[in-house]
């Protein structure tokens, strides 16, 4: 019986143990440059949010930011298509101009995520066609 239950506790604690893996959330109200196909923009605004599970498929992101043009861009994560690591999400994507999608569920990646606070993150949809780049203003990882 004394046997049993560390053997018990072993078989329920392995399983949870295995599965975990490190949490990443990372924001920011910084944004720095907006490009679209016509050319790169300076950001008059912006807010973005990233969490992950990483080595899962489980993703959230959208940001956020409006361009000194005064056009107001979306990125937001559909899908992963890859496995997420500290440093990227890889999925498919929606770009969204003034309420028009300009790429429906295309390629991308959000990259630069593990440089701290402080730096610079990207997201790049459709090859280079769509990018967001934004400073780091808060970030927590477990």
């Amino acid at each position: 019986m004394k046997i049993s239950r560390p053997l018990s506790v072993l078989c329920v604690l392995l399983p949870a143990l295995a599965w975990s893996s490190p949490v990443h959330s990372v924001w920011s109200n910084a944004g720095l440059q907006i490009k679209d196909p016509t050319g790169w923009y300076s950001t008059l605004s912006a807010n973005c949010a990233l969490s992950w599970n990483q080595s899962t498929g489980f993703a959230f992101a959208n940001a956020h930011a409006t361009s000194t043009a005064g056009d107001v861009y979306d990125f937001q994560l559909v899908s992963t298509t890859a496995s997420t690591t500290a440093d990227q999400i890889v999925g498919t994507w929606n770009v969204i101009k003034n309420g028009t999608v300009l790429c429906a569920n295309c390629t991308g990646s959000a990259y630069g995520l593990s440089s701290g606070v402080g730096n610079y993150f990207k997201i790049y949809v459709n090859g280079e066609t769509y990018g967001l780049s934004a400073y780091i203003t808060s970030a927590y990882h477990y």
